[in-house]
């Protein structure tokens, strides 16, 4: 509000000196007894903006230190790295209250949805969950790798017609803060990027194996 009353009176005065300049009698005295009075409006404007542009880099540093944040991904679990999650995120710093998520049905062939053997059907309407903290995501085990890839496993699917890759779809968030202040996000969630990715088992995973196998030699 500030910026703009003071970029509103520099207009004024700028467009009666214009005025006055193109149009007026031109007497330069008149110029410099109004000198210091323009001069004193752009510092102020220039001190305005620059005070208004810090005002709102707090504003938006204060936000990102108190607001949540919720992406909606795909992962892969740790102690079983061939299976592909869907996962809701807070990256943020706080707290997301009453957060609803709406999956959408891709636009998949029949035969290759009933194919894919999903663990858990993450397209049906959900009821929304209370808070996800910051730092935390929750975590639905979604299908085997190849099942939303389309590669073709050994034995399992019809050798005459591979299952195809699993079409993008788009995931829905909407949650609130501490505050009250409502939040809407949407996300495209494609398969493809999990292509190449390795279903190695993790090394706290093959800790655990040899563990194990050191309690059996036992």
């Amino acid at each position: 509000m500030a910026l703009g009353v003071v970029v509103g009176s520099l207009s004024v005065v700028l467009a009666f000196v214009a005025y006055e300049f193109i149009w007026g009698v031109q007497d330069l005295s008149e110029y410099l007894l109004i000198a210091p009075l323009i001069i004193s409006l752009l510092v102020a404007m220039a001190s305005t903006y620059f005070a208004a542009n810090a005002l709102l880099e707090q504003r938006k540093i204060r936000e990102a230190g108190t607001d949540p944040v919720l992406i909606a991904h795909l992962g892969q679990r740790e102690d079983a790295r061939e299976l592909v999650t869907f996962k809701v995120s807070n990256v943020g710093a706080g707290a997301a209250l009453n957060v609803q998520l709406e999956v959408e049905r891709p636009d998949d062939d029949a035969d290759d949805w009933e194919k894919r053997e999903f663990l858990q059907n993450i397209f049906d309407p959900r009821e929304p969950f209370s808070v996800i903290l910051q730092g935390n995501s929750i975590e639905f085990s979604l299908a085997l790798g190849w099942q939303l890839l389309g590669q073709e496993p050994t034995k399992s699917i019809d050798k005459n017609r591979p299952i195809s890759p699993l079409p993008p779809f788009k995931a829905r968030l909407s949650y609130e803060d501490l505050a009250g202040g409502k939040y809407d996000g949407e996300f495209t969630i494609d398969v493809s990027e999990m292509q190449g990715l390795g279903a190695n088992k993790s090394p706290q995973m093959r800790m655990v194996a040899a563990l194990e196998a050191i309690a059996k030699k036992k």
